[in-house]
Parts: C-alpha cells; sequence; structure tokens
C-alpha cells in the first residue's frame, strides 16, 4: 500500500510491482488516486487505486506513507490509518529529512514503523536508505531489507535516526558548498555542476568519497583537507541564490527545463550505467 498521490507514489509504485508486489495507492480523493495510478502505469505498473479509508488497508502487509515532508501532516496520517492495518502490517515512512522517532510519536505502536526511504526516481535508482527509529523492531527493519532486495535495491542501512540520514546528508553538504562558491563567484553555475558530473561524478560511481581518499592517499586527503576546510562554508542559513531561484522559478541549468522525456532518458541512462558499475564493484568484495 503505498499512501499518497505526489511525485514520487507512482515510481515508488512501479519499484514495488516490479518486484511482484500486489500494490495500491491511496489517496485523499477517489480521484487523486486514480490519476496517481495512471502515471504509475505510463512506468509500466500494475495497481490498483483506492481513497484513504479503512477498507483500502484490508490485507496490508507494508503501509508506505509518501505525503508531503512536514511533520505534522506525517504524524496525522498515520495515526489516522494505524487502527485500520492489522497487527502484523509494517508502517513505513518515504521521509527525506524527518526523524523516525518525532514522526512516531503519535502511534500506539512505534515499533511497527521505521523509513524507507527512496532516491528519485524512485523505480529506476539502485539504493534505497532503511532507517530504524529508536524504538523500532528488529523484525520491522528485517522486512524492510527484504523488501528492498526484492526490490532489487541495495538497503543502506542508517545507524542512527539522524535528520537527512545518509545521501541528503551528503547532498545538502556539497550543495552548500557549491551555492557558496555561486555567491562568492568563484565559479559560474555551469562549471560547477561540470566538475560533478563530469569530474567528480564518474570517480566517485567507482568508488564512493571516503574508497576515493584511500585510492588517493589517506595522507595527502588528510593534509588537503587540513589546508581547505577553514574555508568552506559553514553557513546555517540558505543560501538567497537557492530561495531567490525557487521564489522566482529561475532554474540554475536551462536544460533541466528542456523536454521532459528526454531529461529522464538521460538520467535513465546514467542510472543504468551506474548499477552496472556498482555491480563490478561488488565483485571485487566491496
Amino acid at each position: 500500500m503505498v499512501v499518497g498521490t505526489g511525485a514520487m507514489a507512482p515510481e515508488i509504485a512501479a519499484a514495488c510491482a516490479a518486484a511482484g508486489m500486489s500494490v495500491r495507492i491511496a489517496g485523499r480523493s477517489p480521484e487523486r488516486a486514480e490519476e496517481a495510478r495512471r502515471r504509475a502505469a505510463e512506468l509500466g505498473a500494475h495497481a490498483e487505486a483506492a481513497a484513504i479509508e479503512p477498507p483500502a488497508f484490508a490485507g496490508a502487509d507494508l503501509v508506505l506513507e509518501t505525503v508531503v515532508e512536514d511533520l505534522e501532516a506525517k504524524r496525522a496520517l498515520l495515526a489516522r490509518i494505524e487502527p485500520w492495518c492489522a497487527a502484523k502490517t509494517v508502517l513505513a515512512t518515504n521521509t527525506s529529512s524527518l526523524r523516525i522517532a518525532d514522526i512516531a510519536t503519535e502511534l500506539v505502536r512505534p515499533e511497527r514503523l521505521a523509513g524507507l526511504h527512496f532516491l528519485k526516481p524512485a523505480h529506476l535508482t539502485a539504493v534505497v536508505e532503511v532507517v530504524p527509529g529508536p524504538r523500532t523492531a528488529p523484525g520491522v527493519v528485517d522486512a524492510l531489507v527484504e523488501v528492498a532486495g526484492r526490490m532489487g535495491k541495495a538497503p543502506l542501512m542508517v545507524r542512527a535516526d539522524a535528520p537527512g540520514f545518509i545521501w541528503n546528508r551528503i547532498q545538502f553538504a556539497v550543495l552548500r558548498e557549491c551555492l557558496h562558491m555561486l555567491e562568492a563567484g568563484i565559479a559560474d553555475a555551469a562549471d560547477i555542476d561540470a566538475a560533478v558530473s563530469d569530474g567528480l561524478a564518474p570517480r566517485w560511481t567507482a568508488a564512493g568519497p571516503l574508497a576515493t581518499a584511500d585510492l588517493g592517499g589517506l595522507a595527502t586527503f588528510a593534509r588537503v583537507a587540513g589546508l581547505l576546510q577553514p574555508h568552506l562554508s559553514d553557513a546555517h542559513e540558505v543560501s538567497p541564490e537557492l530561495t531567490g531561484r525557487a521564489g522566482s522559478g529561475r532554474p540554475f541549468a536551462e536544460w533541466t527545463a528542456a523536454d521532459g522525456a528526454a531529461v529522464a532518458d538521460l538520467r535513465a541512462a546514467a542510472l543504468a550505467q551506474g548499477r552496472e558499475i556498482a555491480e563490478r564493484r561488488r565483485r571485487l568484495g566491496a
């Protein structure tokens, strides 16, 4: 059961359906649920549509919430649907930044809630974060790891219930420095993007940042880190470069507003290549 009808719901439904699961998408209204079901069908997934009402949850083994990233909205929704779920039902949230402990405060049985955080596009990416809260039962974690495996995704186990988990903490740390360089006039947006997409990203596909330090020489990385870290951004406020563009709708890169299908194909090709390289890395023993 996927609860929510936003951008990621059809993709998550498609990932579940591809793993052989029976999928139902529940929304605030039958119309919104049906629209999400149609978008999932365009991704090749068979799913049912239903309103968020008690009958829709009958027989569900896994209920995955993926509504707006708002603590009160998630708390209220999960507390509402918990009584409709069987005792064995696992509850999961696709939160990208909120603590599981904070989301679980209104639940009668917080031990059956954990995070299952998908990276967009959820039906194509190779990893998913499994995020236990401090009261999550071990069996719930085992069940979500098993679900990830059925989807063909590597489960990234988050060891502490910290905001942002793993990849968003990395992503937004990198973004903060990119915005800082833009504001300081160190480079323009196109060259900052190219430094990552054409330089760092291919290296990080073969070996992540920590393994890259191994390959580059830990003594060298330690020396350079000592020289650079005093000059890196430690901003606690969101950059006006980001908020200003978010308010005006001006992209950093104009090509991202191009034909949606072509952009989706580009990302899909990159993700497919990344999966192939990841499999080769695993064969080396990673």
